[in-house]
């Protein structure tokens, strides 16, 4: 009996952690977060799916997301680089926040004025700037909110701002629906662009967090840093063979580039031609010709190599953003294809379409793959990570270090000194506290950790629709009463970290969401069998199916608060917080990068392949490789320790080593 009451005392504590003020703020900008990502994602599914785009177009919308999935490459922008004068005003966070809020409500408007019925790819642009504002508002919210509480509340954060976020949804979801029905989709875009109006207040209202990270210094420009302390000390031969990663590098801009300059004439030689597009494709040229004099001078073992590569590689991102600008400006359509671009789309079709035939469905068609839009979309994203790639390459590969030294700060320009201690070093950071197998198994467990519940992320609202729900019943039943379930599971996600510690909590968290997708399966099997088969008449048909419905939803959005809530807890106890922002934004662009651009553009393929009830088996088989890393890394005695909080966040230690990390 005191046992019983012991353990009911631990969870009243666990509950009271709710009670702090700082959650009401939380609560808030997790709405601000949850209202966007909806609108280009089942909101605009259930567009697309009335207007009457194939399941397959629309699994191919899942490229759209590629900023929440990229967004660590321009978090080091919003974690320390000053945006006079809202920065100046609000400081760093409230003002990157309220920055990315105004480009929300610009862009959700634009959306709403498209018609994906005649141009789909406007409204795959538009919702793509969407993705973007919304991901940047996603970093600097994300960082508010780690800074802004104790470490070991992180757990109850996270269920408060699944709580805001899902109400977000909601709004975007069910609010948007009805509005559509009412008065049409553009009234009901607008309307979520004037609700971006909340967040706005919100940040208006709440403060800055006492510890976050700083723009550089002027007076600390020529200090040695964690990079020289640390790595400095290994000795450069350029006498010695040069190595994989070097020769990776090479091999990239004296081959990969070129042919892909080529490949873009080619395969823009049919279309429209245009001084625009000649002059786009001539710059695009140069900055190939300044890759392979990059290259040149990394064969000569040039001591001058890693500042042009860096110079090579900061050029490339930018150019790669003006290009696809360009893209938006041209009169005619442009593409710059890329040969790596066709081969990744390549390889997702042959991952989808072996899965698809092992499951005894049939063959895909690779040429809905290869839309212009989507060659532009992957394209650039890979360019755009080759050349960060291609900017950590001198700090972070041994091979190249050992070649030509590394760098000394004294050394780096004002630029380059602001990227080394804005981008470099956070991710240095990550690995050197970790290590790198820790590090490593982390990362592929965040990327598969929700493997088996984002395969719905497109298909919900057009199964929804085939099963013959109108968008009244899936706002009312999926959105509002799913909603609830939502809510009430994160707050037990959140409460079940406080008890159960973060690992225990994933494993838990893994199976529970895999087993939701099979409640799936009751409503399908019930639609194809039909009111004959169960000897019922129509409206007794239409009651089951309701009935069914809300027994669906109830099972899915209870387990996905609870898993979400858990999931975030697990990626906030990762993080440094001096690097929160990067971090952070590293961490969710692992988690998203197999789902959003390998597992969801595949779905729409799956269910035309497969049908639905196979298609809802199968992909609980999706969960086995996160339960297989959870099980190793906590075998392996890798289950990663949070890093400790600063004195200057104004809490002890003694509560920091309170956090449950296991």
């Amino acid at each position: 009996m005191a046992a019983m009451s012991q353990r009911l005392r631990g969870w009243l504590e666990a509950w009271r952690v709710y009670q702090d003020p700082r959650v009401l703020a939380i609560l808030l900008l997790g709405f601000s977060s949850g209202l966007p990502i909806m609108l280009v994602a089942t909101t605009l599914s259930t567009w697309l799916a009335e207007v009457g785009t194939s399941k397959s177009a629309i699994g191919l919308f899942a490229y759209v997301f590629a900023p929440y999935t990229f967004k660590f490459a321009w978090a080091p922008l919003v974690d320390r680089l000053p945006l006079p004068p809202l920065t100046t005003l609000l400081g760093r966070r409230r003002g990157w926040i309220l920055a990315a809020q105004l480009g929300l409500i610009a862009s959700i408007f634009a959306l709403g004025q498209t018609d994906p019925a005649t141009n789909l790819a406007a409204t795959a642009v538009v919702a793509l700037l969407v993705a973007f504002c919304s991901a940047t508002q996603d970093i600097a919210i994300d960082a508010y909110r780690i800074e802004i509480l104790p470490r070991e509340e992180l757990g109850a954060g996270a269920g408060v701002v699944v709580l805001g976020y899902r109400i977000g949804m909601w709004v975007a979801t069910a609010g948007a629906l009805l509005l559509a029905d009412a008065f049409g989709w553009s009234t009901a875009y607008a309307a979520m662009a004037l609700l971006v109006l909340v967040g706005v207040a919100t940040v208006l209202w709440v403060r800055e967090p006492e510890v976050t990270t700083h723009s550089l210094e002027p007076a600390a420009a020529g200090a040695p840093d964690r990079l020289d302390r640390e790595r400095a000390a290994e000795p450069a031969d350029r006498r010695r063979p040069l190595g994989f990663v070097p020769w990776l590098v090479i091999g990239w801009l004296l081959v990969v580039e070129p042919l892909g300059w080529l490949f873009s004439l080619l395969f823009d030689a049919g279309g429209p031609a245009s001084r625009f597009w000649g002059l786009v494709a001539a710059l695009d040229g140069l900055v190939v010709l300044l890759g392979m004099a990059t290259a040149l001078h990394l064969l000569n073992r040039n001591p001058e190599s890693p500042r042009l590569l860096r110079n090579w590689a900061l050029v490339s991102m930018g150019w790669a953003i003006l290009t696809v600008l360009a893209h938006l400006l041209a009169e005619a359509p442009l593409v710059l294809a890329k040969p790596y671009a066709w081969a990744f789309l390549q390889l997702v079709f042959g991952l989808a379409n072996g899965t698809s035939l092992l499951l005894g469905g049939s063959g895909l068609d690779a040429a809905a793959f290869m839309s212009p839009i989507w060659l532009l979309v992957v394209g650039f994203w890979i360019r755009f990570l080759v050349a960060v790639w291609a900017y950590g390459v001198p700090y972070f590969s041994r091979d190249f270090v050992a070649v030509f030294g590394l760098t000394p700060a004294v050394r780096e320009s004002r630029l380059q000194l602001w990227v080394r201690r804005a981008v470099v070093e956070p991710f240095y950071d990550f690995f050197a506290r970790h290590g790198i197998a820790a590090a490593v198994l982390v990362l592929a467990l965040i990327s598969v950790f929700k493997a088996s519940d984002v395969l719905l992320t497109l298909m919900a609202n057009p199964f929804y629709i085939e099963m013959g729900f109108t968008k009244t019943q899936i706002a009312w039943v999926s959105k509002t009463f799913g909603l609830w379930m939502t809510l009430l599971g994160g707050l037990v996600g959140g409460a079940v970290v406080y008890r159960l510690g973060l690992m225990r909590s994933m494993a838990l968290a893994v199976v529970v969401m895999a087993g939701s997708n099979l409640a799936f399966l009751l409503l399908a099997r019930a639609h194809a069998l039909g009111a004959a088969a169960l000897g019922l008449d129509q409206a007794g048909f239409a009651s089951l199916m309701l009935a069914l419905f809300h027994l669906v939803i109830l099972i899915e959005n209870l387990s996905g608060g609870l898993g979400t809530a858990v999931f975030v807890a697990y990626l906030s106890s990762l993080c440094n917080v001096h690097y929160t922002a990067v971090q952070y934004a590293l961490l969710t662009s692992f988690m998203q990068l197999f789902g959003k651009f390998v597992i969801v553009p595949s779905s729409g393929f799956f269910v035309d392949a497969l049908g639905w009830e196979a298609f809802f088996a199968g992909s609980a088989l999706a969960a086995l490789p996160a339960l297989v890393l959870i099980y190793a890394l906590v075998r392996l005695g890798l289950a990663v320790e949070p890093p400790p909080q600063p004195a200057a966040a104004g809490h002890s230690t003694a509560s920091s080593a309170r956090s449950p990390s296991r």
